[in-house]
């Protein structure tokens, strides 16, 4: 039962179409399977914290007023950077994805974990699967198990969106990318203003 929940609980996170999720296609269109990889990494990275957080009993810390705005203050100031970036100039890369240096893997790493990991909605969301695994089951094992099998359902979907992503950018000639990239920016700087519109707006 455990596995069964750990999978729909995965699964349902498909629903929830954030920032990351355009990061990451938008690093696979332009870099390669690779790249989008490394941003999958630290995406699932991310998720791993908050779930340690969770089960280490950090949920009461991380719904202080003052640390969500700190998180979304911070994490809306990422958001609109790149969303500018992409919106300005939307560059298409020149880097074969075999030649992809590890320097540059490691940043797409760290602003895959970064975009994921400041947005207090994935606290809220990871905080919302432990609460509910711990009504479900009786034991922390089961827990456990259902948030590990979540987790890797995540992974793994990550991983499709990469691959499926440069694969479709191969047919989409180089000024269509650059359109496609200045409408990532754009959703990217109005999940910004979301952000600090629900946070500071009190």
């Amino acid at each position: 039962m455990a596995i069964l929940t750990g999978i729909l609980l995965g699964l349902s996170t498909l629903l929830f179409i954030g920032p990351v999720f355009f990061y990451l296609l938008k690093i696979s269109i332009e870099s390669g399977t690779k790249a989008g990889f490394s941003v999958a990494l630290g995406i699932i990275v991310g998720d791993i914290i908050c779930v340690l957080l969770a089960v280490y009993g950090f949920g009461s810390f991380f719904e202080q007023p003052e640390i969500q705005k700190t998180f979304a203050g911070i994490g809306g100031l990422l958001l609109f950077f790149f969303g500018v970036k992409y919106v300005l100039k939307p560059q298409i890369s020149t880097i074969h994805t075999d030649k992809i240096k590890g320097n540059t893997l490691f940043k797409y790493f760290i602003n895959g974990f970064l975009i994921n990991f400041i947005n207090p909605f994935v606290f809220a969301v990871w905080f919302g699967f432990y609460t509910l695994n711990t009504s479900k089951f009786e034991t922390e094992t089961e827990v456990i198990i259902s948030l590990i099998i979540t987790l890797g359902v995540i992974f793994s979907t990550d991983i499709l969106k990469a691959i499926f992503a440069h694969k479709l950018s191969k047919f989409i000639k180089p000024e269509k990318l650059k359109t496609v990239f200045k409408v990532f920016g754009a959703i990217m700087i109005a999940f910004s203003i979301r952000l600090f519109f629900e946070y500071f707006n009190n």
